[in-house]
């Protein structure tokens, strides 16, 4: 067994991040969110939500008619406050995952985000169960050490999230190419001035005139399959280089945040990157790390994650 997966150990505030990260959008999708657009009607299916087979545990489902829809929604929201905070992990890991698997199983119309969310939540679940600290910010890892099995077992499920995120970005990117819109760098001309899922209303004065030049819509287009295929083949570099292309990812779905408005999306994707590119042995001075700076320690990290002091978490 490798000495990395015998001495890993994920409880850091990094996985503490990531779990908040998550909350946060869950949380925006199911407070802002009315009953009567999470279960619009959709044509050729039945009124959701949809409790058939194994969701029939769906928190929108159990105990049928007792509750209603809203009532559900904000019980729902209300088990993520815990989690965003950061209180007794191993207590409600598994209701953070009861809670995505609830949104993404039942509600009529789900995003991609959502989809993410609960195939998160269940990875982390190894990581939960063996954290017995009070707060998942906390810097000083659990009271005692993890066994070699436990810890080579947390090894395995991270390196089973880091390929399942290189997946998603691989695959977004790779089926753009099957699309005329796409590969002619024309797609983001027709996404953003989508009535229903472009641009932001008070973005268009100054976005107009981009979108209406051939070679500043090609850019962009062709821009971000650059940055997906990057993101999904930097996960298999050393850790130095996924830092800094945690940042590109955090700049790409900041900028779909803040032009087309998906920020529920966006947390839970800030999330995954969080996860997947930053050591997860390793604590952030998070402080440092939102001003793109980190605590520096003694020794430097490779691609293999040994649970040692990083000497840069973040360049720079």
């Amino acid at each position: 067994m490798p000495e990395a997966a015998e001495r890993f150990d994920p409880r850091t505030n990094v996985y503490g991040l990531m779990r908040t990260l998550i909350a946060v959008g869950m949380f925006a999708t199911l407070t802002l969110t009315p009953a009567a657009a999470l279960f619009h009607p959709v044509a050729g299916t039945k009124d959701a939500p949809y409790c058939d087979g194994l969701s029939a545990i769906s928190g929108f489902c159990v105990g049928g008619d007792a509750l209603g829809l809203d009532v559900r929604r904000c019980l729902l929201a209300a088990v993520l406050i815990p989690v965003m905070i950061g209180w007794r992990p191993r207590f409600w890991v598994i209701p953070h995952w009861w809670v995505a698997f609830s949104v993404v199983s039942s509600l009529s119309l789900p995003d991609g985000g959502d989809t993410v969310a609960v195939i998160l939540t269940l990875a982390i679940v190894p990581f939960g169960l063996v954290d017995d600290r009070t707060w998942h910010w906390s810097t000083k890892g659990g009271s005692k050490s993890l066994s070699g099995s436990a810890a080579a077992f947390c090894y395995v499920t991270h390196w089973a999230i880091r390929i399942q995120v290189a997946g998603i970005y691989f695959q977004s990117s790779v089926a753009k190419f099957g699309v005329a819109e796409w590969a002619d760098g024309t797609a983001l001309a027709y996404w953003l001035n989508d009535p229903s899922f472009g641009l932001l209303p008070l973005w268009k004065p100054a976005m107009q005139p981009l979108l209406e030049n051939g070679y500043t819509v090609a850019a962009l287009t062709w821009g971000v399959l650059v940055m997906e295929l990057t993101l999904a083949f930097s996960l298999f570099w050393k850790a130095e280089v996924r830092r800094k292309t945690f940042w590109l990812g955090i700049t790409l779905h900041a900028g779909i945040a803040l032009f087309m408005g998906l920020f529920s999306f966006a947390f839970i994707m800030f999330g995954a990157l969080v996860i997947a590119y930053q050591v997860p042995t390793t604590s952030l001075d998070l402080f440092r790390f939102a001003g793109r700076k980190a605590r520096r320690g003694d020794h430097d990290d490779d691609a293999r994650d040994a649970p040692v002091r990083d000497k840069s978490l973040v360049p720079g």
